[in-house]
C-alpha cells in the first residue's frame, strides 16, 4: 500500500438494491485487502416516508418510519454477513435526511478514505426526475467516490 495514502475507513450507503448490493461485496473485498474498516449506512429518505405516509391510515408517519427503517436494518443485516464472512471490522448506522446530503456528512464526520456506490438506487423512474443520489454525492463530496456497475469479478 502507498505509504502517502491511507485507506482505513469505507462508507457503503446501502438502500437495498441490487447495485447497492454489488458496492457492498466491493467494498469488503477492498477492505479486507487494505485492513480497513467499514460503515455500512442507510438513510430513511424523508421524500420516501411522506410518500409512504400517504398510503397509510391517520398514523402514516409513523408506521411508514417503521417500514422503512425494519427495511433498512435487514439490508444491514445482508452486508453484516458479508463483512464477516471476510473478517472484515464494520458498523451499520441508519439515519433520516436527504440522503446525497446524510452521505456527504457521514464521510465528512467520519474520517472516510472512501465512498463506494451503487450506480442506480431503489429510486427507479423517481431518479430522473429527482437526480441520482450517487450523481449529487459525487459533486458534493470531498472523500473520492467508487461507482460499482456490477457484480465483483471472482
Amino acid at each position: 500500500m502507498n505509504q502517502f495514502y491511507r485507506l482505513e475507513h469505507i462508507l457503503v450507503p446501502v438502500d437495498g438494491s441490487e447495485y447497492s448490493h454489488y458496492a457492498a461485496e466491493h467494498a469488503v473485498r477492498i477492505a479486507q485487502a487494505h485492513a480497513a474498516d467499514i460503515i455500512f449506512l442507510h438513510v430513511l429518505d424523508e421524500q420516501v416516508v411522506t410518500q409512504l405516509a400517504q398510503q397509510l391510515d391517520e398514523d402514516g408517519p409513523r408506521q411508514a418510519r417503521e417500514r422503512l427503517r425494519e427495511s433498512g436494518a435487514a439490508y444491514l443485516r445482508d452486508c453484516t454477513r458479508l463483512a464477516e464472512e471476510r473478517g472484515v471490522r464494520h458498523s451499520g448506522v441508519i439515519a433520516e435526511g436527504d440522503p446525497a446530503a446524510v452521505v456527504c456528512e457521514t464521510a465528512a464526520q467520519n474520517g472516510a478514505h472512501l465512498i463506494v456506490m451503487g450506480k442506480l438506487g431503489r429510486r427507479g423512474a423517481r431518479r430522473i426526475l429527482m437526480g441520482s443520489i450517487t450523481r449529487r454525492v459525487a459533486e458534493s463530496t470531498e472523500c473520492p467516490l467508487l461507482i460499482v456497475t456490477g457484480p465483483p469479478a471472482e
